[in-house]
């Protein structure tokens, strides 16, 4: 494994670098740790006050865990009311005159089930005073979930967010009469996203006066922006000498530390909102001598774009 150290003084003497650091300032990841994960998010993590906050992760969290949450809460807090009404004996509940705890449960928790979600058989009612006071509360929470899970499901379907995929690696590849640097991003959706605007960030570590400053730059992209994104859109830094690409080597890269930022913005015409992705690429990302392949062709009078060649890539 490659060690990672912060180079001493400024690789680019002379340029406004602080100007470009998209607002994470100087100090975050100067240890040489990711600024952008590859889920988009960023490297950070919150403590304190905010931890108790729930409604932000039941909105993100994915889908599959969110189902499997709402499930489990409705098992918990029905096993609860099912503890209760069991433990009140046997005649609390008409139709459940059994002597035995664990048979009375069973059905205490079919009981609190029905209430819960308001279907009411009708083979098992309330008899006694404080079983009528359970099934009621019982009601009341019941409703009050289900209009909580239903806002919350609502939230999570109406949420606008760009399913933008971007390629596992940049490139550096050839370009013109030179060298440049390639990515590639692409709609998994087919809905439309109009304006599409893209900023990309060189950003590096280095040492002054015994502490470690990371670094940007904004690299000029040969387009920044598309009006339409029907296709793949394949985005190219020309590395010339006005490039902090210029003379680069892979490890000169490595011990940078370096990552580069990728932040797009569009408008998503679905839910006529603005939508944005981040990626990023640390060095070890950065494949040299590669060029990407055709994703899309032309069948039948149609043009197929083929998502699964996002990654594909040609040795040059």
């Amino acid at each position: 494994m490659r060690q990672k150290r912060p180079l001493s003084g400024r690789l680019f003497p002379g340029r406004k670098e602080q100007e470009n650091d998209l607002g994470l300032g100087t100090k975050i990841g100067a240890s040489g740790e990711r600024l952008i994960s590859k889920n988009g998010t960023f490297n950070v993590r919150r403590s304190g006050r905010r931890q108790w906050l729930i409604y932000e992760p039941l909105i993100e969290m994915p889908w599959w865990q969110f189902l499997l949450l709402v499930v489990a809460f409705y098992f918990a807090i029905n096993s609860v009311f099912a503890v209760i009404l069991a433990s009140l004996g046997p005649g609390a509940l008409i139709g459940v005159e059994e002597a035995e705890f664990g048979q009375r449960l069973l059905k205490s928790f079919f009981f609190s089930m029905q209430t819960f979600t308001t279907v009411g058989y009708g083979a098992i009612s309330p008899a006694s005073v404080a079983a009528n006071f359970v099934a009621v509360t019982d009601a009341m929470v019941g409703l009050i979930a289900v209009a909580l899970v239903t806002g919350l499901v609502f939230s999570r379907f109406s949420r606008p967010k760009a399913h933008i995929l971007f390629s596992s690696n940049a490139l550096i590849a050839p370009y013109k009469e030179g060298k440049s640097l390639q990515f590639r991003i692409v709609n998994e959706r087919s809905n439309k996203i109009i304006n599409l605007e893209i900023q990309v960030v060189f950003s590096w570590t280095e040492t002054q006066g015994g502490e470690a400053t990371r670094r940007y730059i904004a690299l000029k992209l040969e387009r920044e922006k598309v009006t339409l994104f029907p296709l793949n859109w394949t985005l190219v830094h020309a590395i010339d000498e006005d490039s902090p690409f210029y003379n680069l080597t892979p490890d000169r890269l490595h011990q940078m530390n370096a990552e580069i930022l990728v932040i797009v913005q569009g408008f998503d015409e679905t839910f006529s909102q603005t939508v944005h992705a981040n990626n990023s690429y640390m060095a070890d990302e950065v494949l040299w001598g590669y060029r990407f392949d055709k994703m899309y062709y032309s069948e039948g009078g149609v043009v197929r774009l083929e998502l699964d060649k996002l990654d594909d890539i040609t040795k040059t």
